[in-house]
């Protein structure tokens, strides 16, 4: 036991795997789920440590009719029964407690009033665990303020953690500032992969980066094998600490049955069957185990036991509603394999008699499982490198049972051929081996070292808080999100930092409002900013041409209320110029080191300058900061902009930056300002493309921290068809060398959008189908209209010519 005069406290977060994310529905791969596959006791006890874990089976009930979204997925047919889980932990300084299902809004559990406007636009636009993500964050600040903790584990999968650890980083108010840590034990892109989900999709776009930016602002990651390690190693920065690997939980009393089934002879004469026992889906290994026997089939070799694949039902997302069991059912080759009766669908876990079963763990994800209770009853196996994680850390399992490598089609059929032509008696003699070596692995000195090596730097997290994560370098995976985190900083070469001016003075922030006939918006305007926190140093009122009387009026009232409460207000008159030259005119007049722009009806939350301009002081390479908005107006129902944070490629098609995005003054006049030629709101969306190009990545803090007018008399919303095509094709021959270079990504992106379009779908009771109509930009238009255009210059027109 660690020596330590006070009883620290950790909280661990169970990864979200309800219907959307269903994982098993075998009693001893649920159990292994419970604080996250750690071995949370003997850490307690070594640590001398209190351990709360925190799950979702509240959250579970209201799932299917309340969370349910259109994005395609897998999932199961019916829904499962997530009650009765055994009670695992001993130690009396572990708890298990569920996260309250309620909604974060109301604060009334989800039963008593159902959803807020805004949960359902956060599940809508981003999904259900980014959803979750958000909800937890302030459930653990509730949490932290009636039982403090010193540390919080939390799994890379689902990205949960992604919205506290970007409030930890960013500092906004009743953050918690603890050391988290991240666990890896997959993640979603290589299910969405196999489950044939499609990665560039809105949803899936969104869980990636969460998930992604989750594991590189971890202070340490925690791994159960190879497979962990790499995955670290590719999305962390090389300057961040190494992953430690650390040993899974198993029972006492599952070591000795598979201690048991080492020593025992299964029956030789016994004839061989393989068998899954998996949800019914590509990412277990059921499509995978198909397409090898067809394999082996075709060959020539011969199978004298139908295989069979049991497991839940699920339905297949390319095909949706269809039954994945149903779908490849109607497929020829499969007709045909049934018809020879070489596989066989199954419900429950089959019954073996007399036989030599051999089960298929060829998952292409996997988060936990359970080998070792298959082991236990006596059955050999065949591993992928996602089922044999943590199965027997250090032991080197038999070559016999491990593919190398992805488990594609060929290579499980070659692992098959040979097992089927092996002598059951040397296969029995490779099960033995292979059970030996999980025991030695889980008794041994090895696991001793692992819980040690763990329990160490826990303790030292638990002691002194770590320095953190360099926010500027880890948005660096947003130039491209195609390319690995690691990849991309030790290739990055920086731009020079922007020389301030002589006269200007350091921290200085100045804040343009923009006005064309706004009447008494500009005044809420104004004084939205006047009432900040952090007051700016200078507030420059753009007056762009305005004749009425009202705005012209109201101007007076703000200049003569400055004069008189010493506010800070310069009123800067011009010939109307559009929104670009009117930015640009406050641009080309500010003095402070940092800049600001507002839009004169949108109005700014209090705290957005204080905690943008202390982000851009701690990381000088971030190029801006940005935050959520709420969205509002006289003819239409309050909505919410939850900006994912802008990367490319996506950021070409939806601008995910919103006004009002901090920056330096000096950077933005380096890199040309506003393109005058950008019209319709496309000026922000265009100058946010070129600050990533340019080598300044952007941040978002996912805090509503600006209302964001609508007006039907906006140029945004006035916007014909017409209007949107020239902008959008501006803006993309802008950008044509790097549009270019992410064509295949538009492509699907756009194929994603418009398929959303032609086949509607039940969507949510209050959809944000999307946050587009609140930001005036139509998709149906955009589409439909442009498409043909588009796939023009990305795919024929690469070179700098017009479009025809």
């Amino acid at each position: 036991m660690i020596n330590s005069t006070d009883q620290n406290h950790i909280v661990i977060v169970e990864a979200y795997e309800g219907f959307v994310e269903f994982l098993s529905d075998e009693p001893e791969e649920r159990n292994c789920l419970q604080g996250l596959g750690l071995p949370v006791d003997e850490i307690a006890e070594r640590l001398n440590s209190r351990i709360t874990i925190l799950c979702w089976d509240k959250w579970y009930d209201y799932e299917q009719n309340e969370t349910w979204v259109s994005t395609p997925a897998t999932r199961p047919l019916l829904q499962p029964d997530f009650g009765n889980r055994s009670v695992l932990f001993q130690s009396g300084r572990v708890k298990r407690i569920p996260i309250p299902a309620r909604d974060p809004v109301y604060w009334l559990p989800f039963d008593e009033k159902g959803f807020s406007p805004r949960s359902y636009g956060l599940i809508s636009d981003s999904g259900l665990l980014f959803f979750a993500s958000y909800c937890l964050n302030r459930e653990i600040q509730v949490f932290y303020r009636d039982d403090p903790f010193q540390a919080i584990i939390f799994s890379m999968w689902g990205g949960l953690g992604y919205v506290s650890q970007m409030s930890k980083t960013i500092q906004v108010p009743d953050m918690v500032d603890v050391p988290f840590i991240v666990l890896i034990t997959d993640t979603s892109v290589n299910r969405q992969r196999a489950n044939q989900e499609g990665i560039w999709t809105r949803h899936a776009i969104i869980r990636r980066q969460m998930e992604d930016v989750s594991l590189a602002l971890a202070d340490q990651v925690l791994v159960f094998g190879p497979r962990g390690k790499e995955i670290a190693f590719a999305g962390r920065l090389p300057e961040s600490p190494p992953p430690v690997c650390a040993p899974r939980r198993i029972e006492v009393s599952l070591i000795d049955k598979i201690s048991r089934a080492s020593e025992q002879f299964s029956d030789i004469h016994s004839p061989l069957q393989y068998f899954l026992y998996e949800p019914q889906q590509a990412a277990s290994g059921v499509l995978t185990a198909l397409e090898a026997l067809n394999l082996l089939v075709n060959k020539g070799v011969r199978i004298d036991r139908q295989v069979i694949s049991a497991g839940p039902p699920m339905t297949f997302a390319p095909m949706k509603p269809r039954e994945f069991v149903d779908y490849w059912s109607s497929r020829g080759f499969v007709r045909e394999l049934e018809r020879k009766h070489l596989w066989k669908w199954e419900r429950e876990y089959p019954r073996f008699d007399y036989i030599y079963p051999v089960r298929l763990y060829l998952s292409s994800f996997d988060h936990l499982p359970n080998v070792w209770a298959e082991l236990a009853r006596g059955s050999f196996v065949l591993l992928s490198p996602a089922a044999a994680e943590g199965l027997a850390p250090g032991e080197m399992l038999p070559q016999e049972v491990l593919i190398q490598g992805d488990p594609v089609p060929e290579k499980v059929a070659d692992h098959m051929e040979k097992i089927l032509k092996t002598d059951i008696q040397e296969l029995d003699k490779i099960r033995r081996v292979l059970c030996k070596r999980v025991v030695e692995a889980h008794r041994g000195v090895r696991r001793q070292r692992l819980i040690e090596d763990t329990t160490e730097v826990l303790h030292r997290l638990l002691q002194s808080s770590p320095k953190p994560q360099d926010l500027s370098r880890i948005s660096l995976m947003f130039f491209d999100r195609r390319v690995p985190l690691r990849t991309l900083a030790l290739q990055n070469i920086p731009p020079p930092l922007p020389t301030l001016k002589p006269k200007t003075k350091e921290g200085t922030l100045s804040v343009v409002v923009t006005c064309y006939e706004m009447g008494t918006m500009i005044s809420e305007a104004v004084k939205s900013v006047w009432d900040s926190e952090r007051k700016p140093d200078e507030v420059l009122l753009i007056d762009d041409g305005s004749q009425g009387s009202e705005t012209l009026t109201e101007i007076r009232k703000l200049e003569s209320y400055a004069a008189e409460d010493g506010l800070p207000l310069k009123v800067i008159r011009q010939q109307n110029r559009g929104l670009a030259s009117a930015r640009n005119a406050g641009l080309d007049a500010a003095n402070g080191e940092f800049i600001s722009f507002l839009d004169g009806d949108d109005i700014i939350e209090p705290e957005f300058y204080r905690i943008a301009l202390r982000v851009l002081e701690r990381y000088p390479r971030l190029g801006g900061v940005a935050a959520w908005a709420l969205i509002f107006g006289n003819e239409i129902p309050d909505g919410f902009w939850n900006a994912p944070q802008p990367e490319l490629p996506f950021l070409f098609i939806e601008n995910s930056i919103i006004v009002p995005c901090m920056t330096r003054t000096e950077l933005l006049r380096d890199i040309g300002g506003y393109d005058v030629r950008q019209r319709y709101n496309y000026e922000d969306w265009e100058l946010g493309i070129r600050m990533l190009v340019s080598g300044w990545p952007i941040v978002t803090i996912p805090m509503h921290l600006t209302k964001y007018r609508v007006r039907r008399d906006s140029l945004y919303r006035s916007m014909t068809d017409v209007q949107n095509q020239v902008m959008r094709e501006l803006l993309l021959n802008t950008h044509r060398e790097t549009v270019s270079k992410f064509a295949v990504e538009i492509a699907m992106q756009l194929e994603n959008q418009w398929k959303k379009l032609v086949y509607t779908r039940i969507t949510s009771p209050v959809s944000i189908h999307s946050q587009y109509q609140y930001r005036g930009i139509s998709f149906r238009k955009l589409l439909f209209q442009t498409t043909k255009r588009l796939f023009i210059l990305l795919f024929v027109n690469r070179k700098n010519t017009k479009l025809l």
